[in-house]
């Protein structure tokens, strides 16, 4: 599917906000190989939104791995610096990958880019590991 999907998307050039409801509707279905071609379209039809990229990268880790989607991130950390979302994305990937010191350091710079996140870092499966570890102490 994922290959007739490219040439369709290459053939019919659709609109970029029906391409945005097909990045939602991949997500709802799970179809992490079709969300990552339709949320790399969009990425590259508008790198200066984020949402994209982050869609990018949640796709990326379940069609293939945390590592692949932690790539994707610091590439876009560059060009969005002021992004708290890609540093907290960042953060639950390390956290994930067992890198706790640099977990807390994308944290804390999500953290002080956007507060709302620090409630969200509190249920995040993901961080698990950091709370855990910092209970210890």
């Amino acid at each position: 599917m994922g290959r007739t999907h490219n040439l369709w998307l290459r053939r019919f050039k659709p609109l970029p906000e029906v391409l945005a409801v097909r990045v939602e509707i991949y997500q709802a279905l799970k179809k992490w190989d079709l969300m990552a071609v339709v949320a790399k379209r969009m990425s590259l039809y508008d790198p200066t939104e984020v949402h994209w990229i982050v869609s990018l990268a949640y796709a990326t880790r379940r069609a293939q791995s945390i590592e692949a989607a932690k790539v994707i991130l610091l590439d876009a950390v560059e060009n969005h610096r002021k992004a708290a979302i890609i540093h907290y994305n960042l953060a639950c990937y390390e956290c994930q990958l067992g890198d706790l010191e640099a977990a807390k350091k994308y944290l804390d710079v999500a953290f002080r880019l956007d507060e709302k996140y620090r409630i969200r870092a509190l249920d995040d499966e993901d961080l698990m590991p950091l709370w855990l570890m910092l209970e210890e102490e």
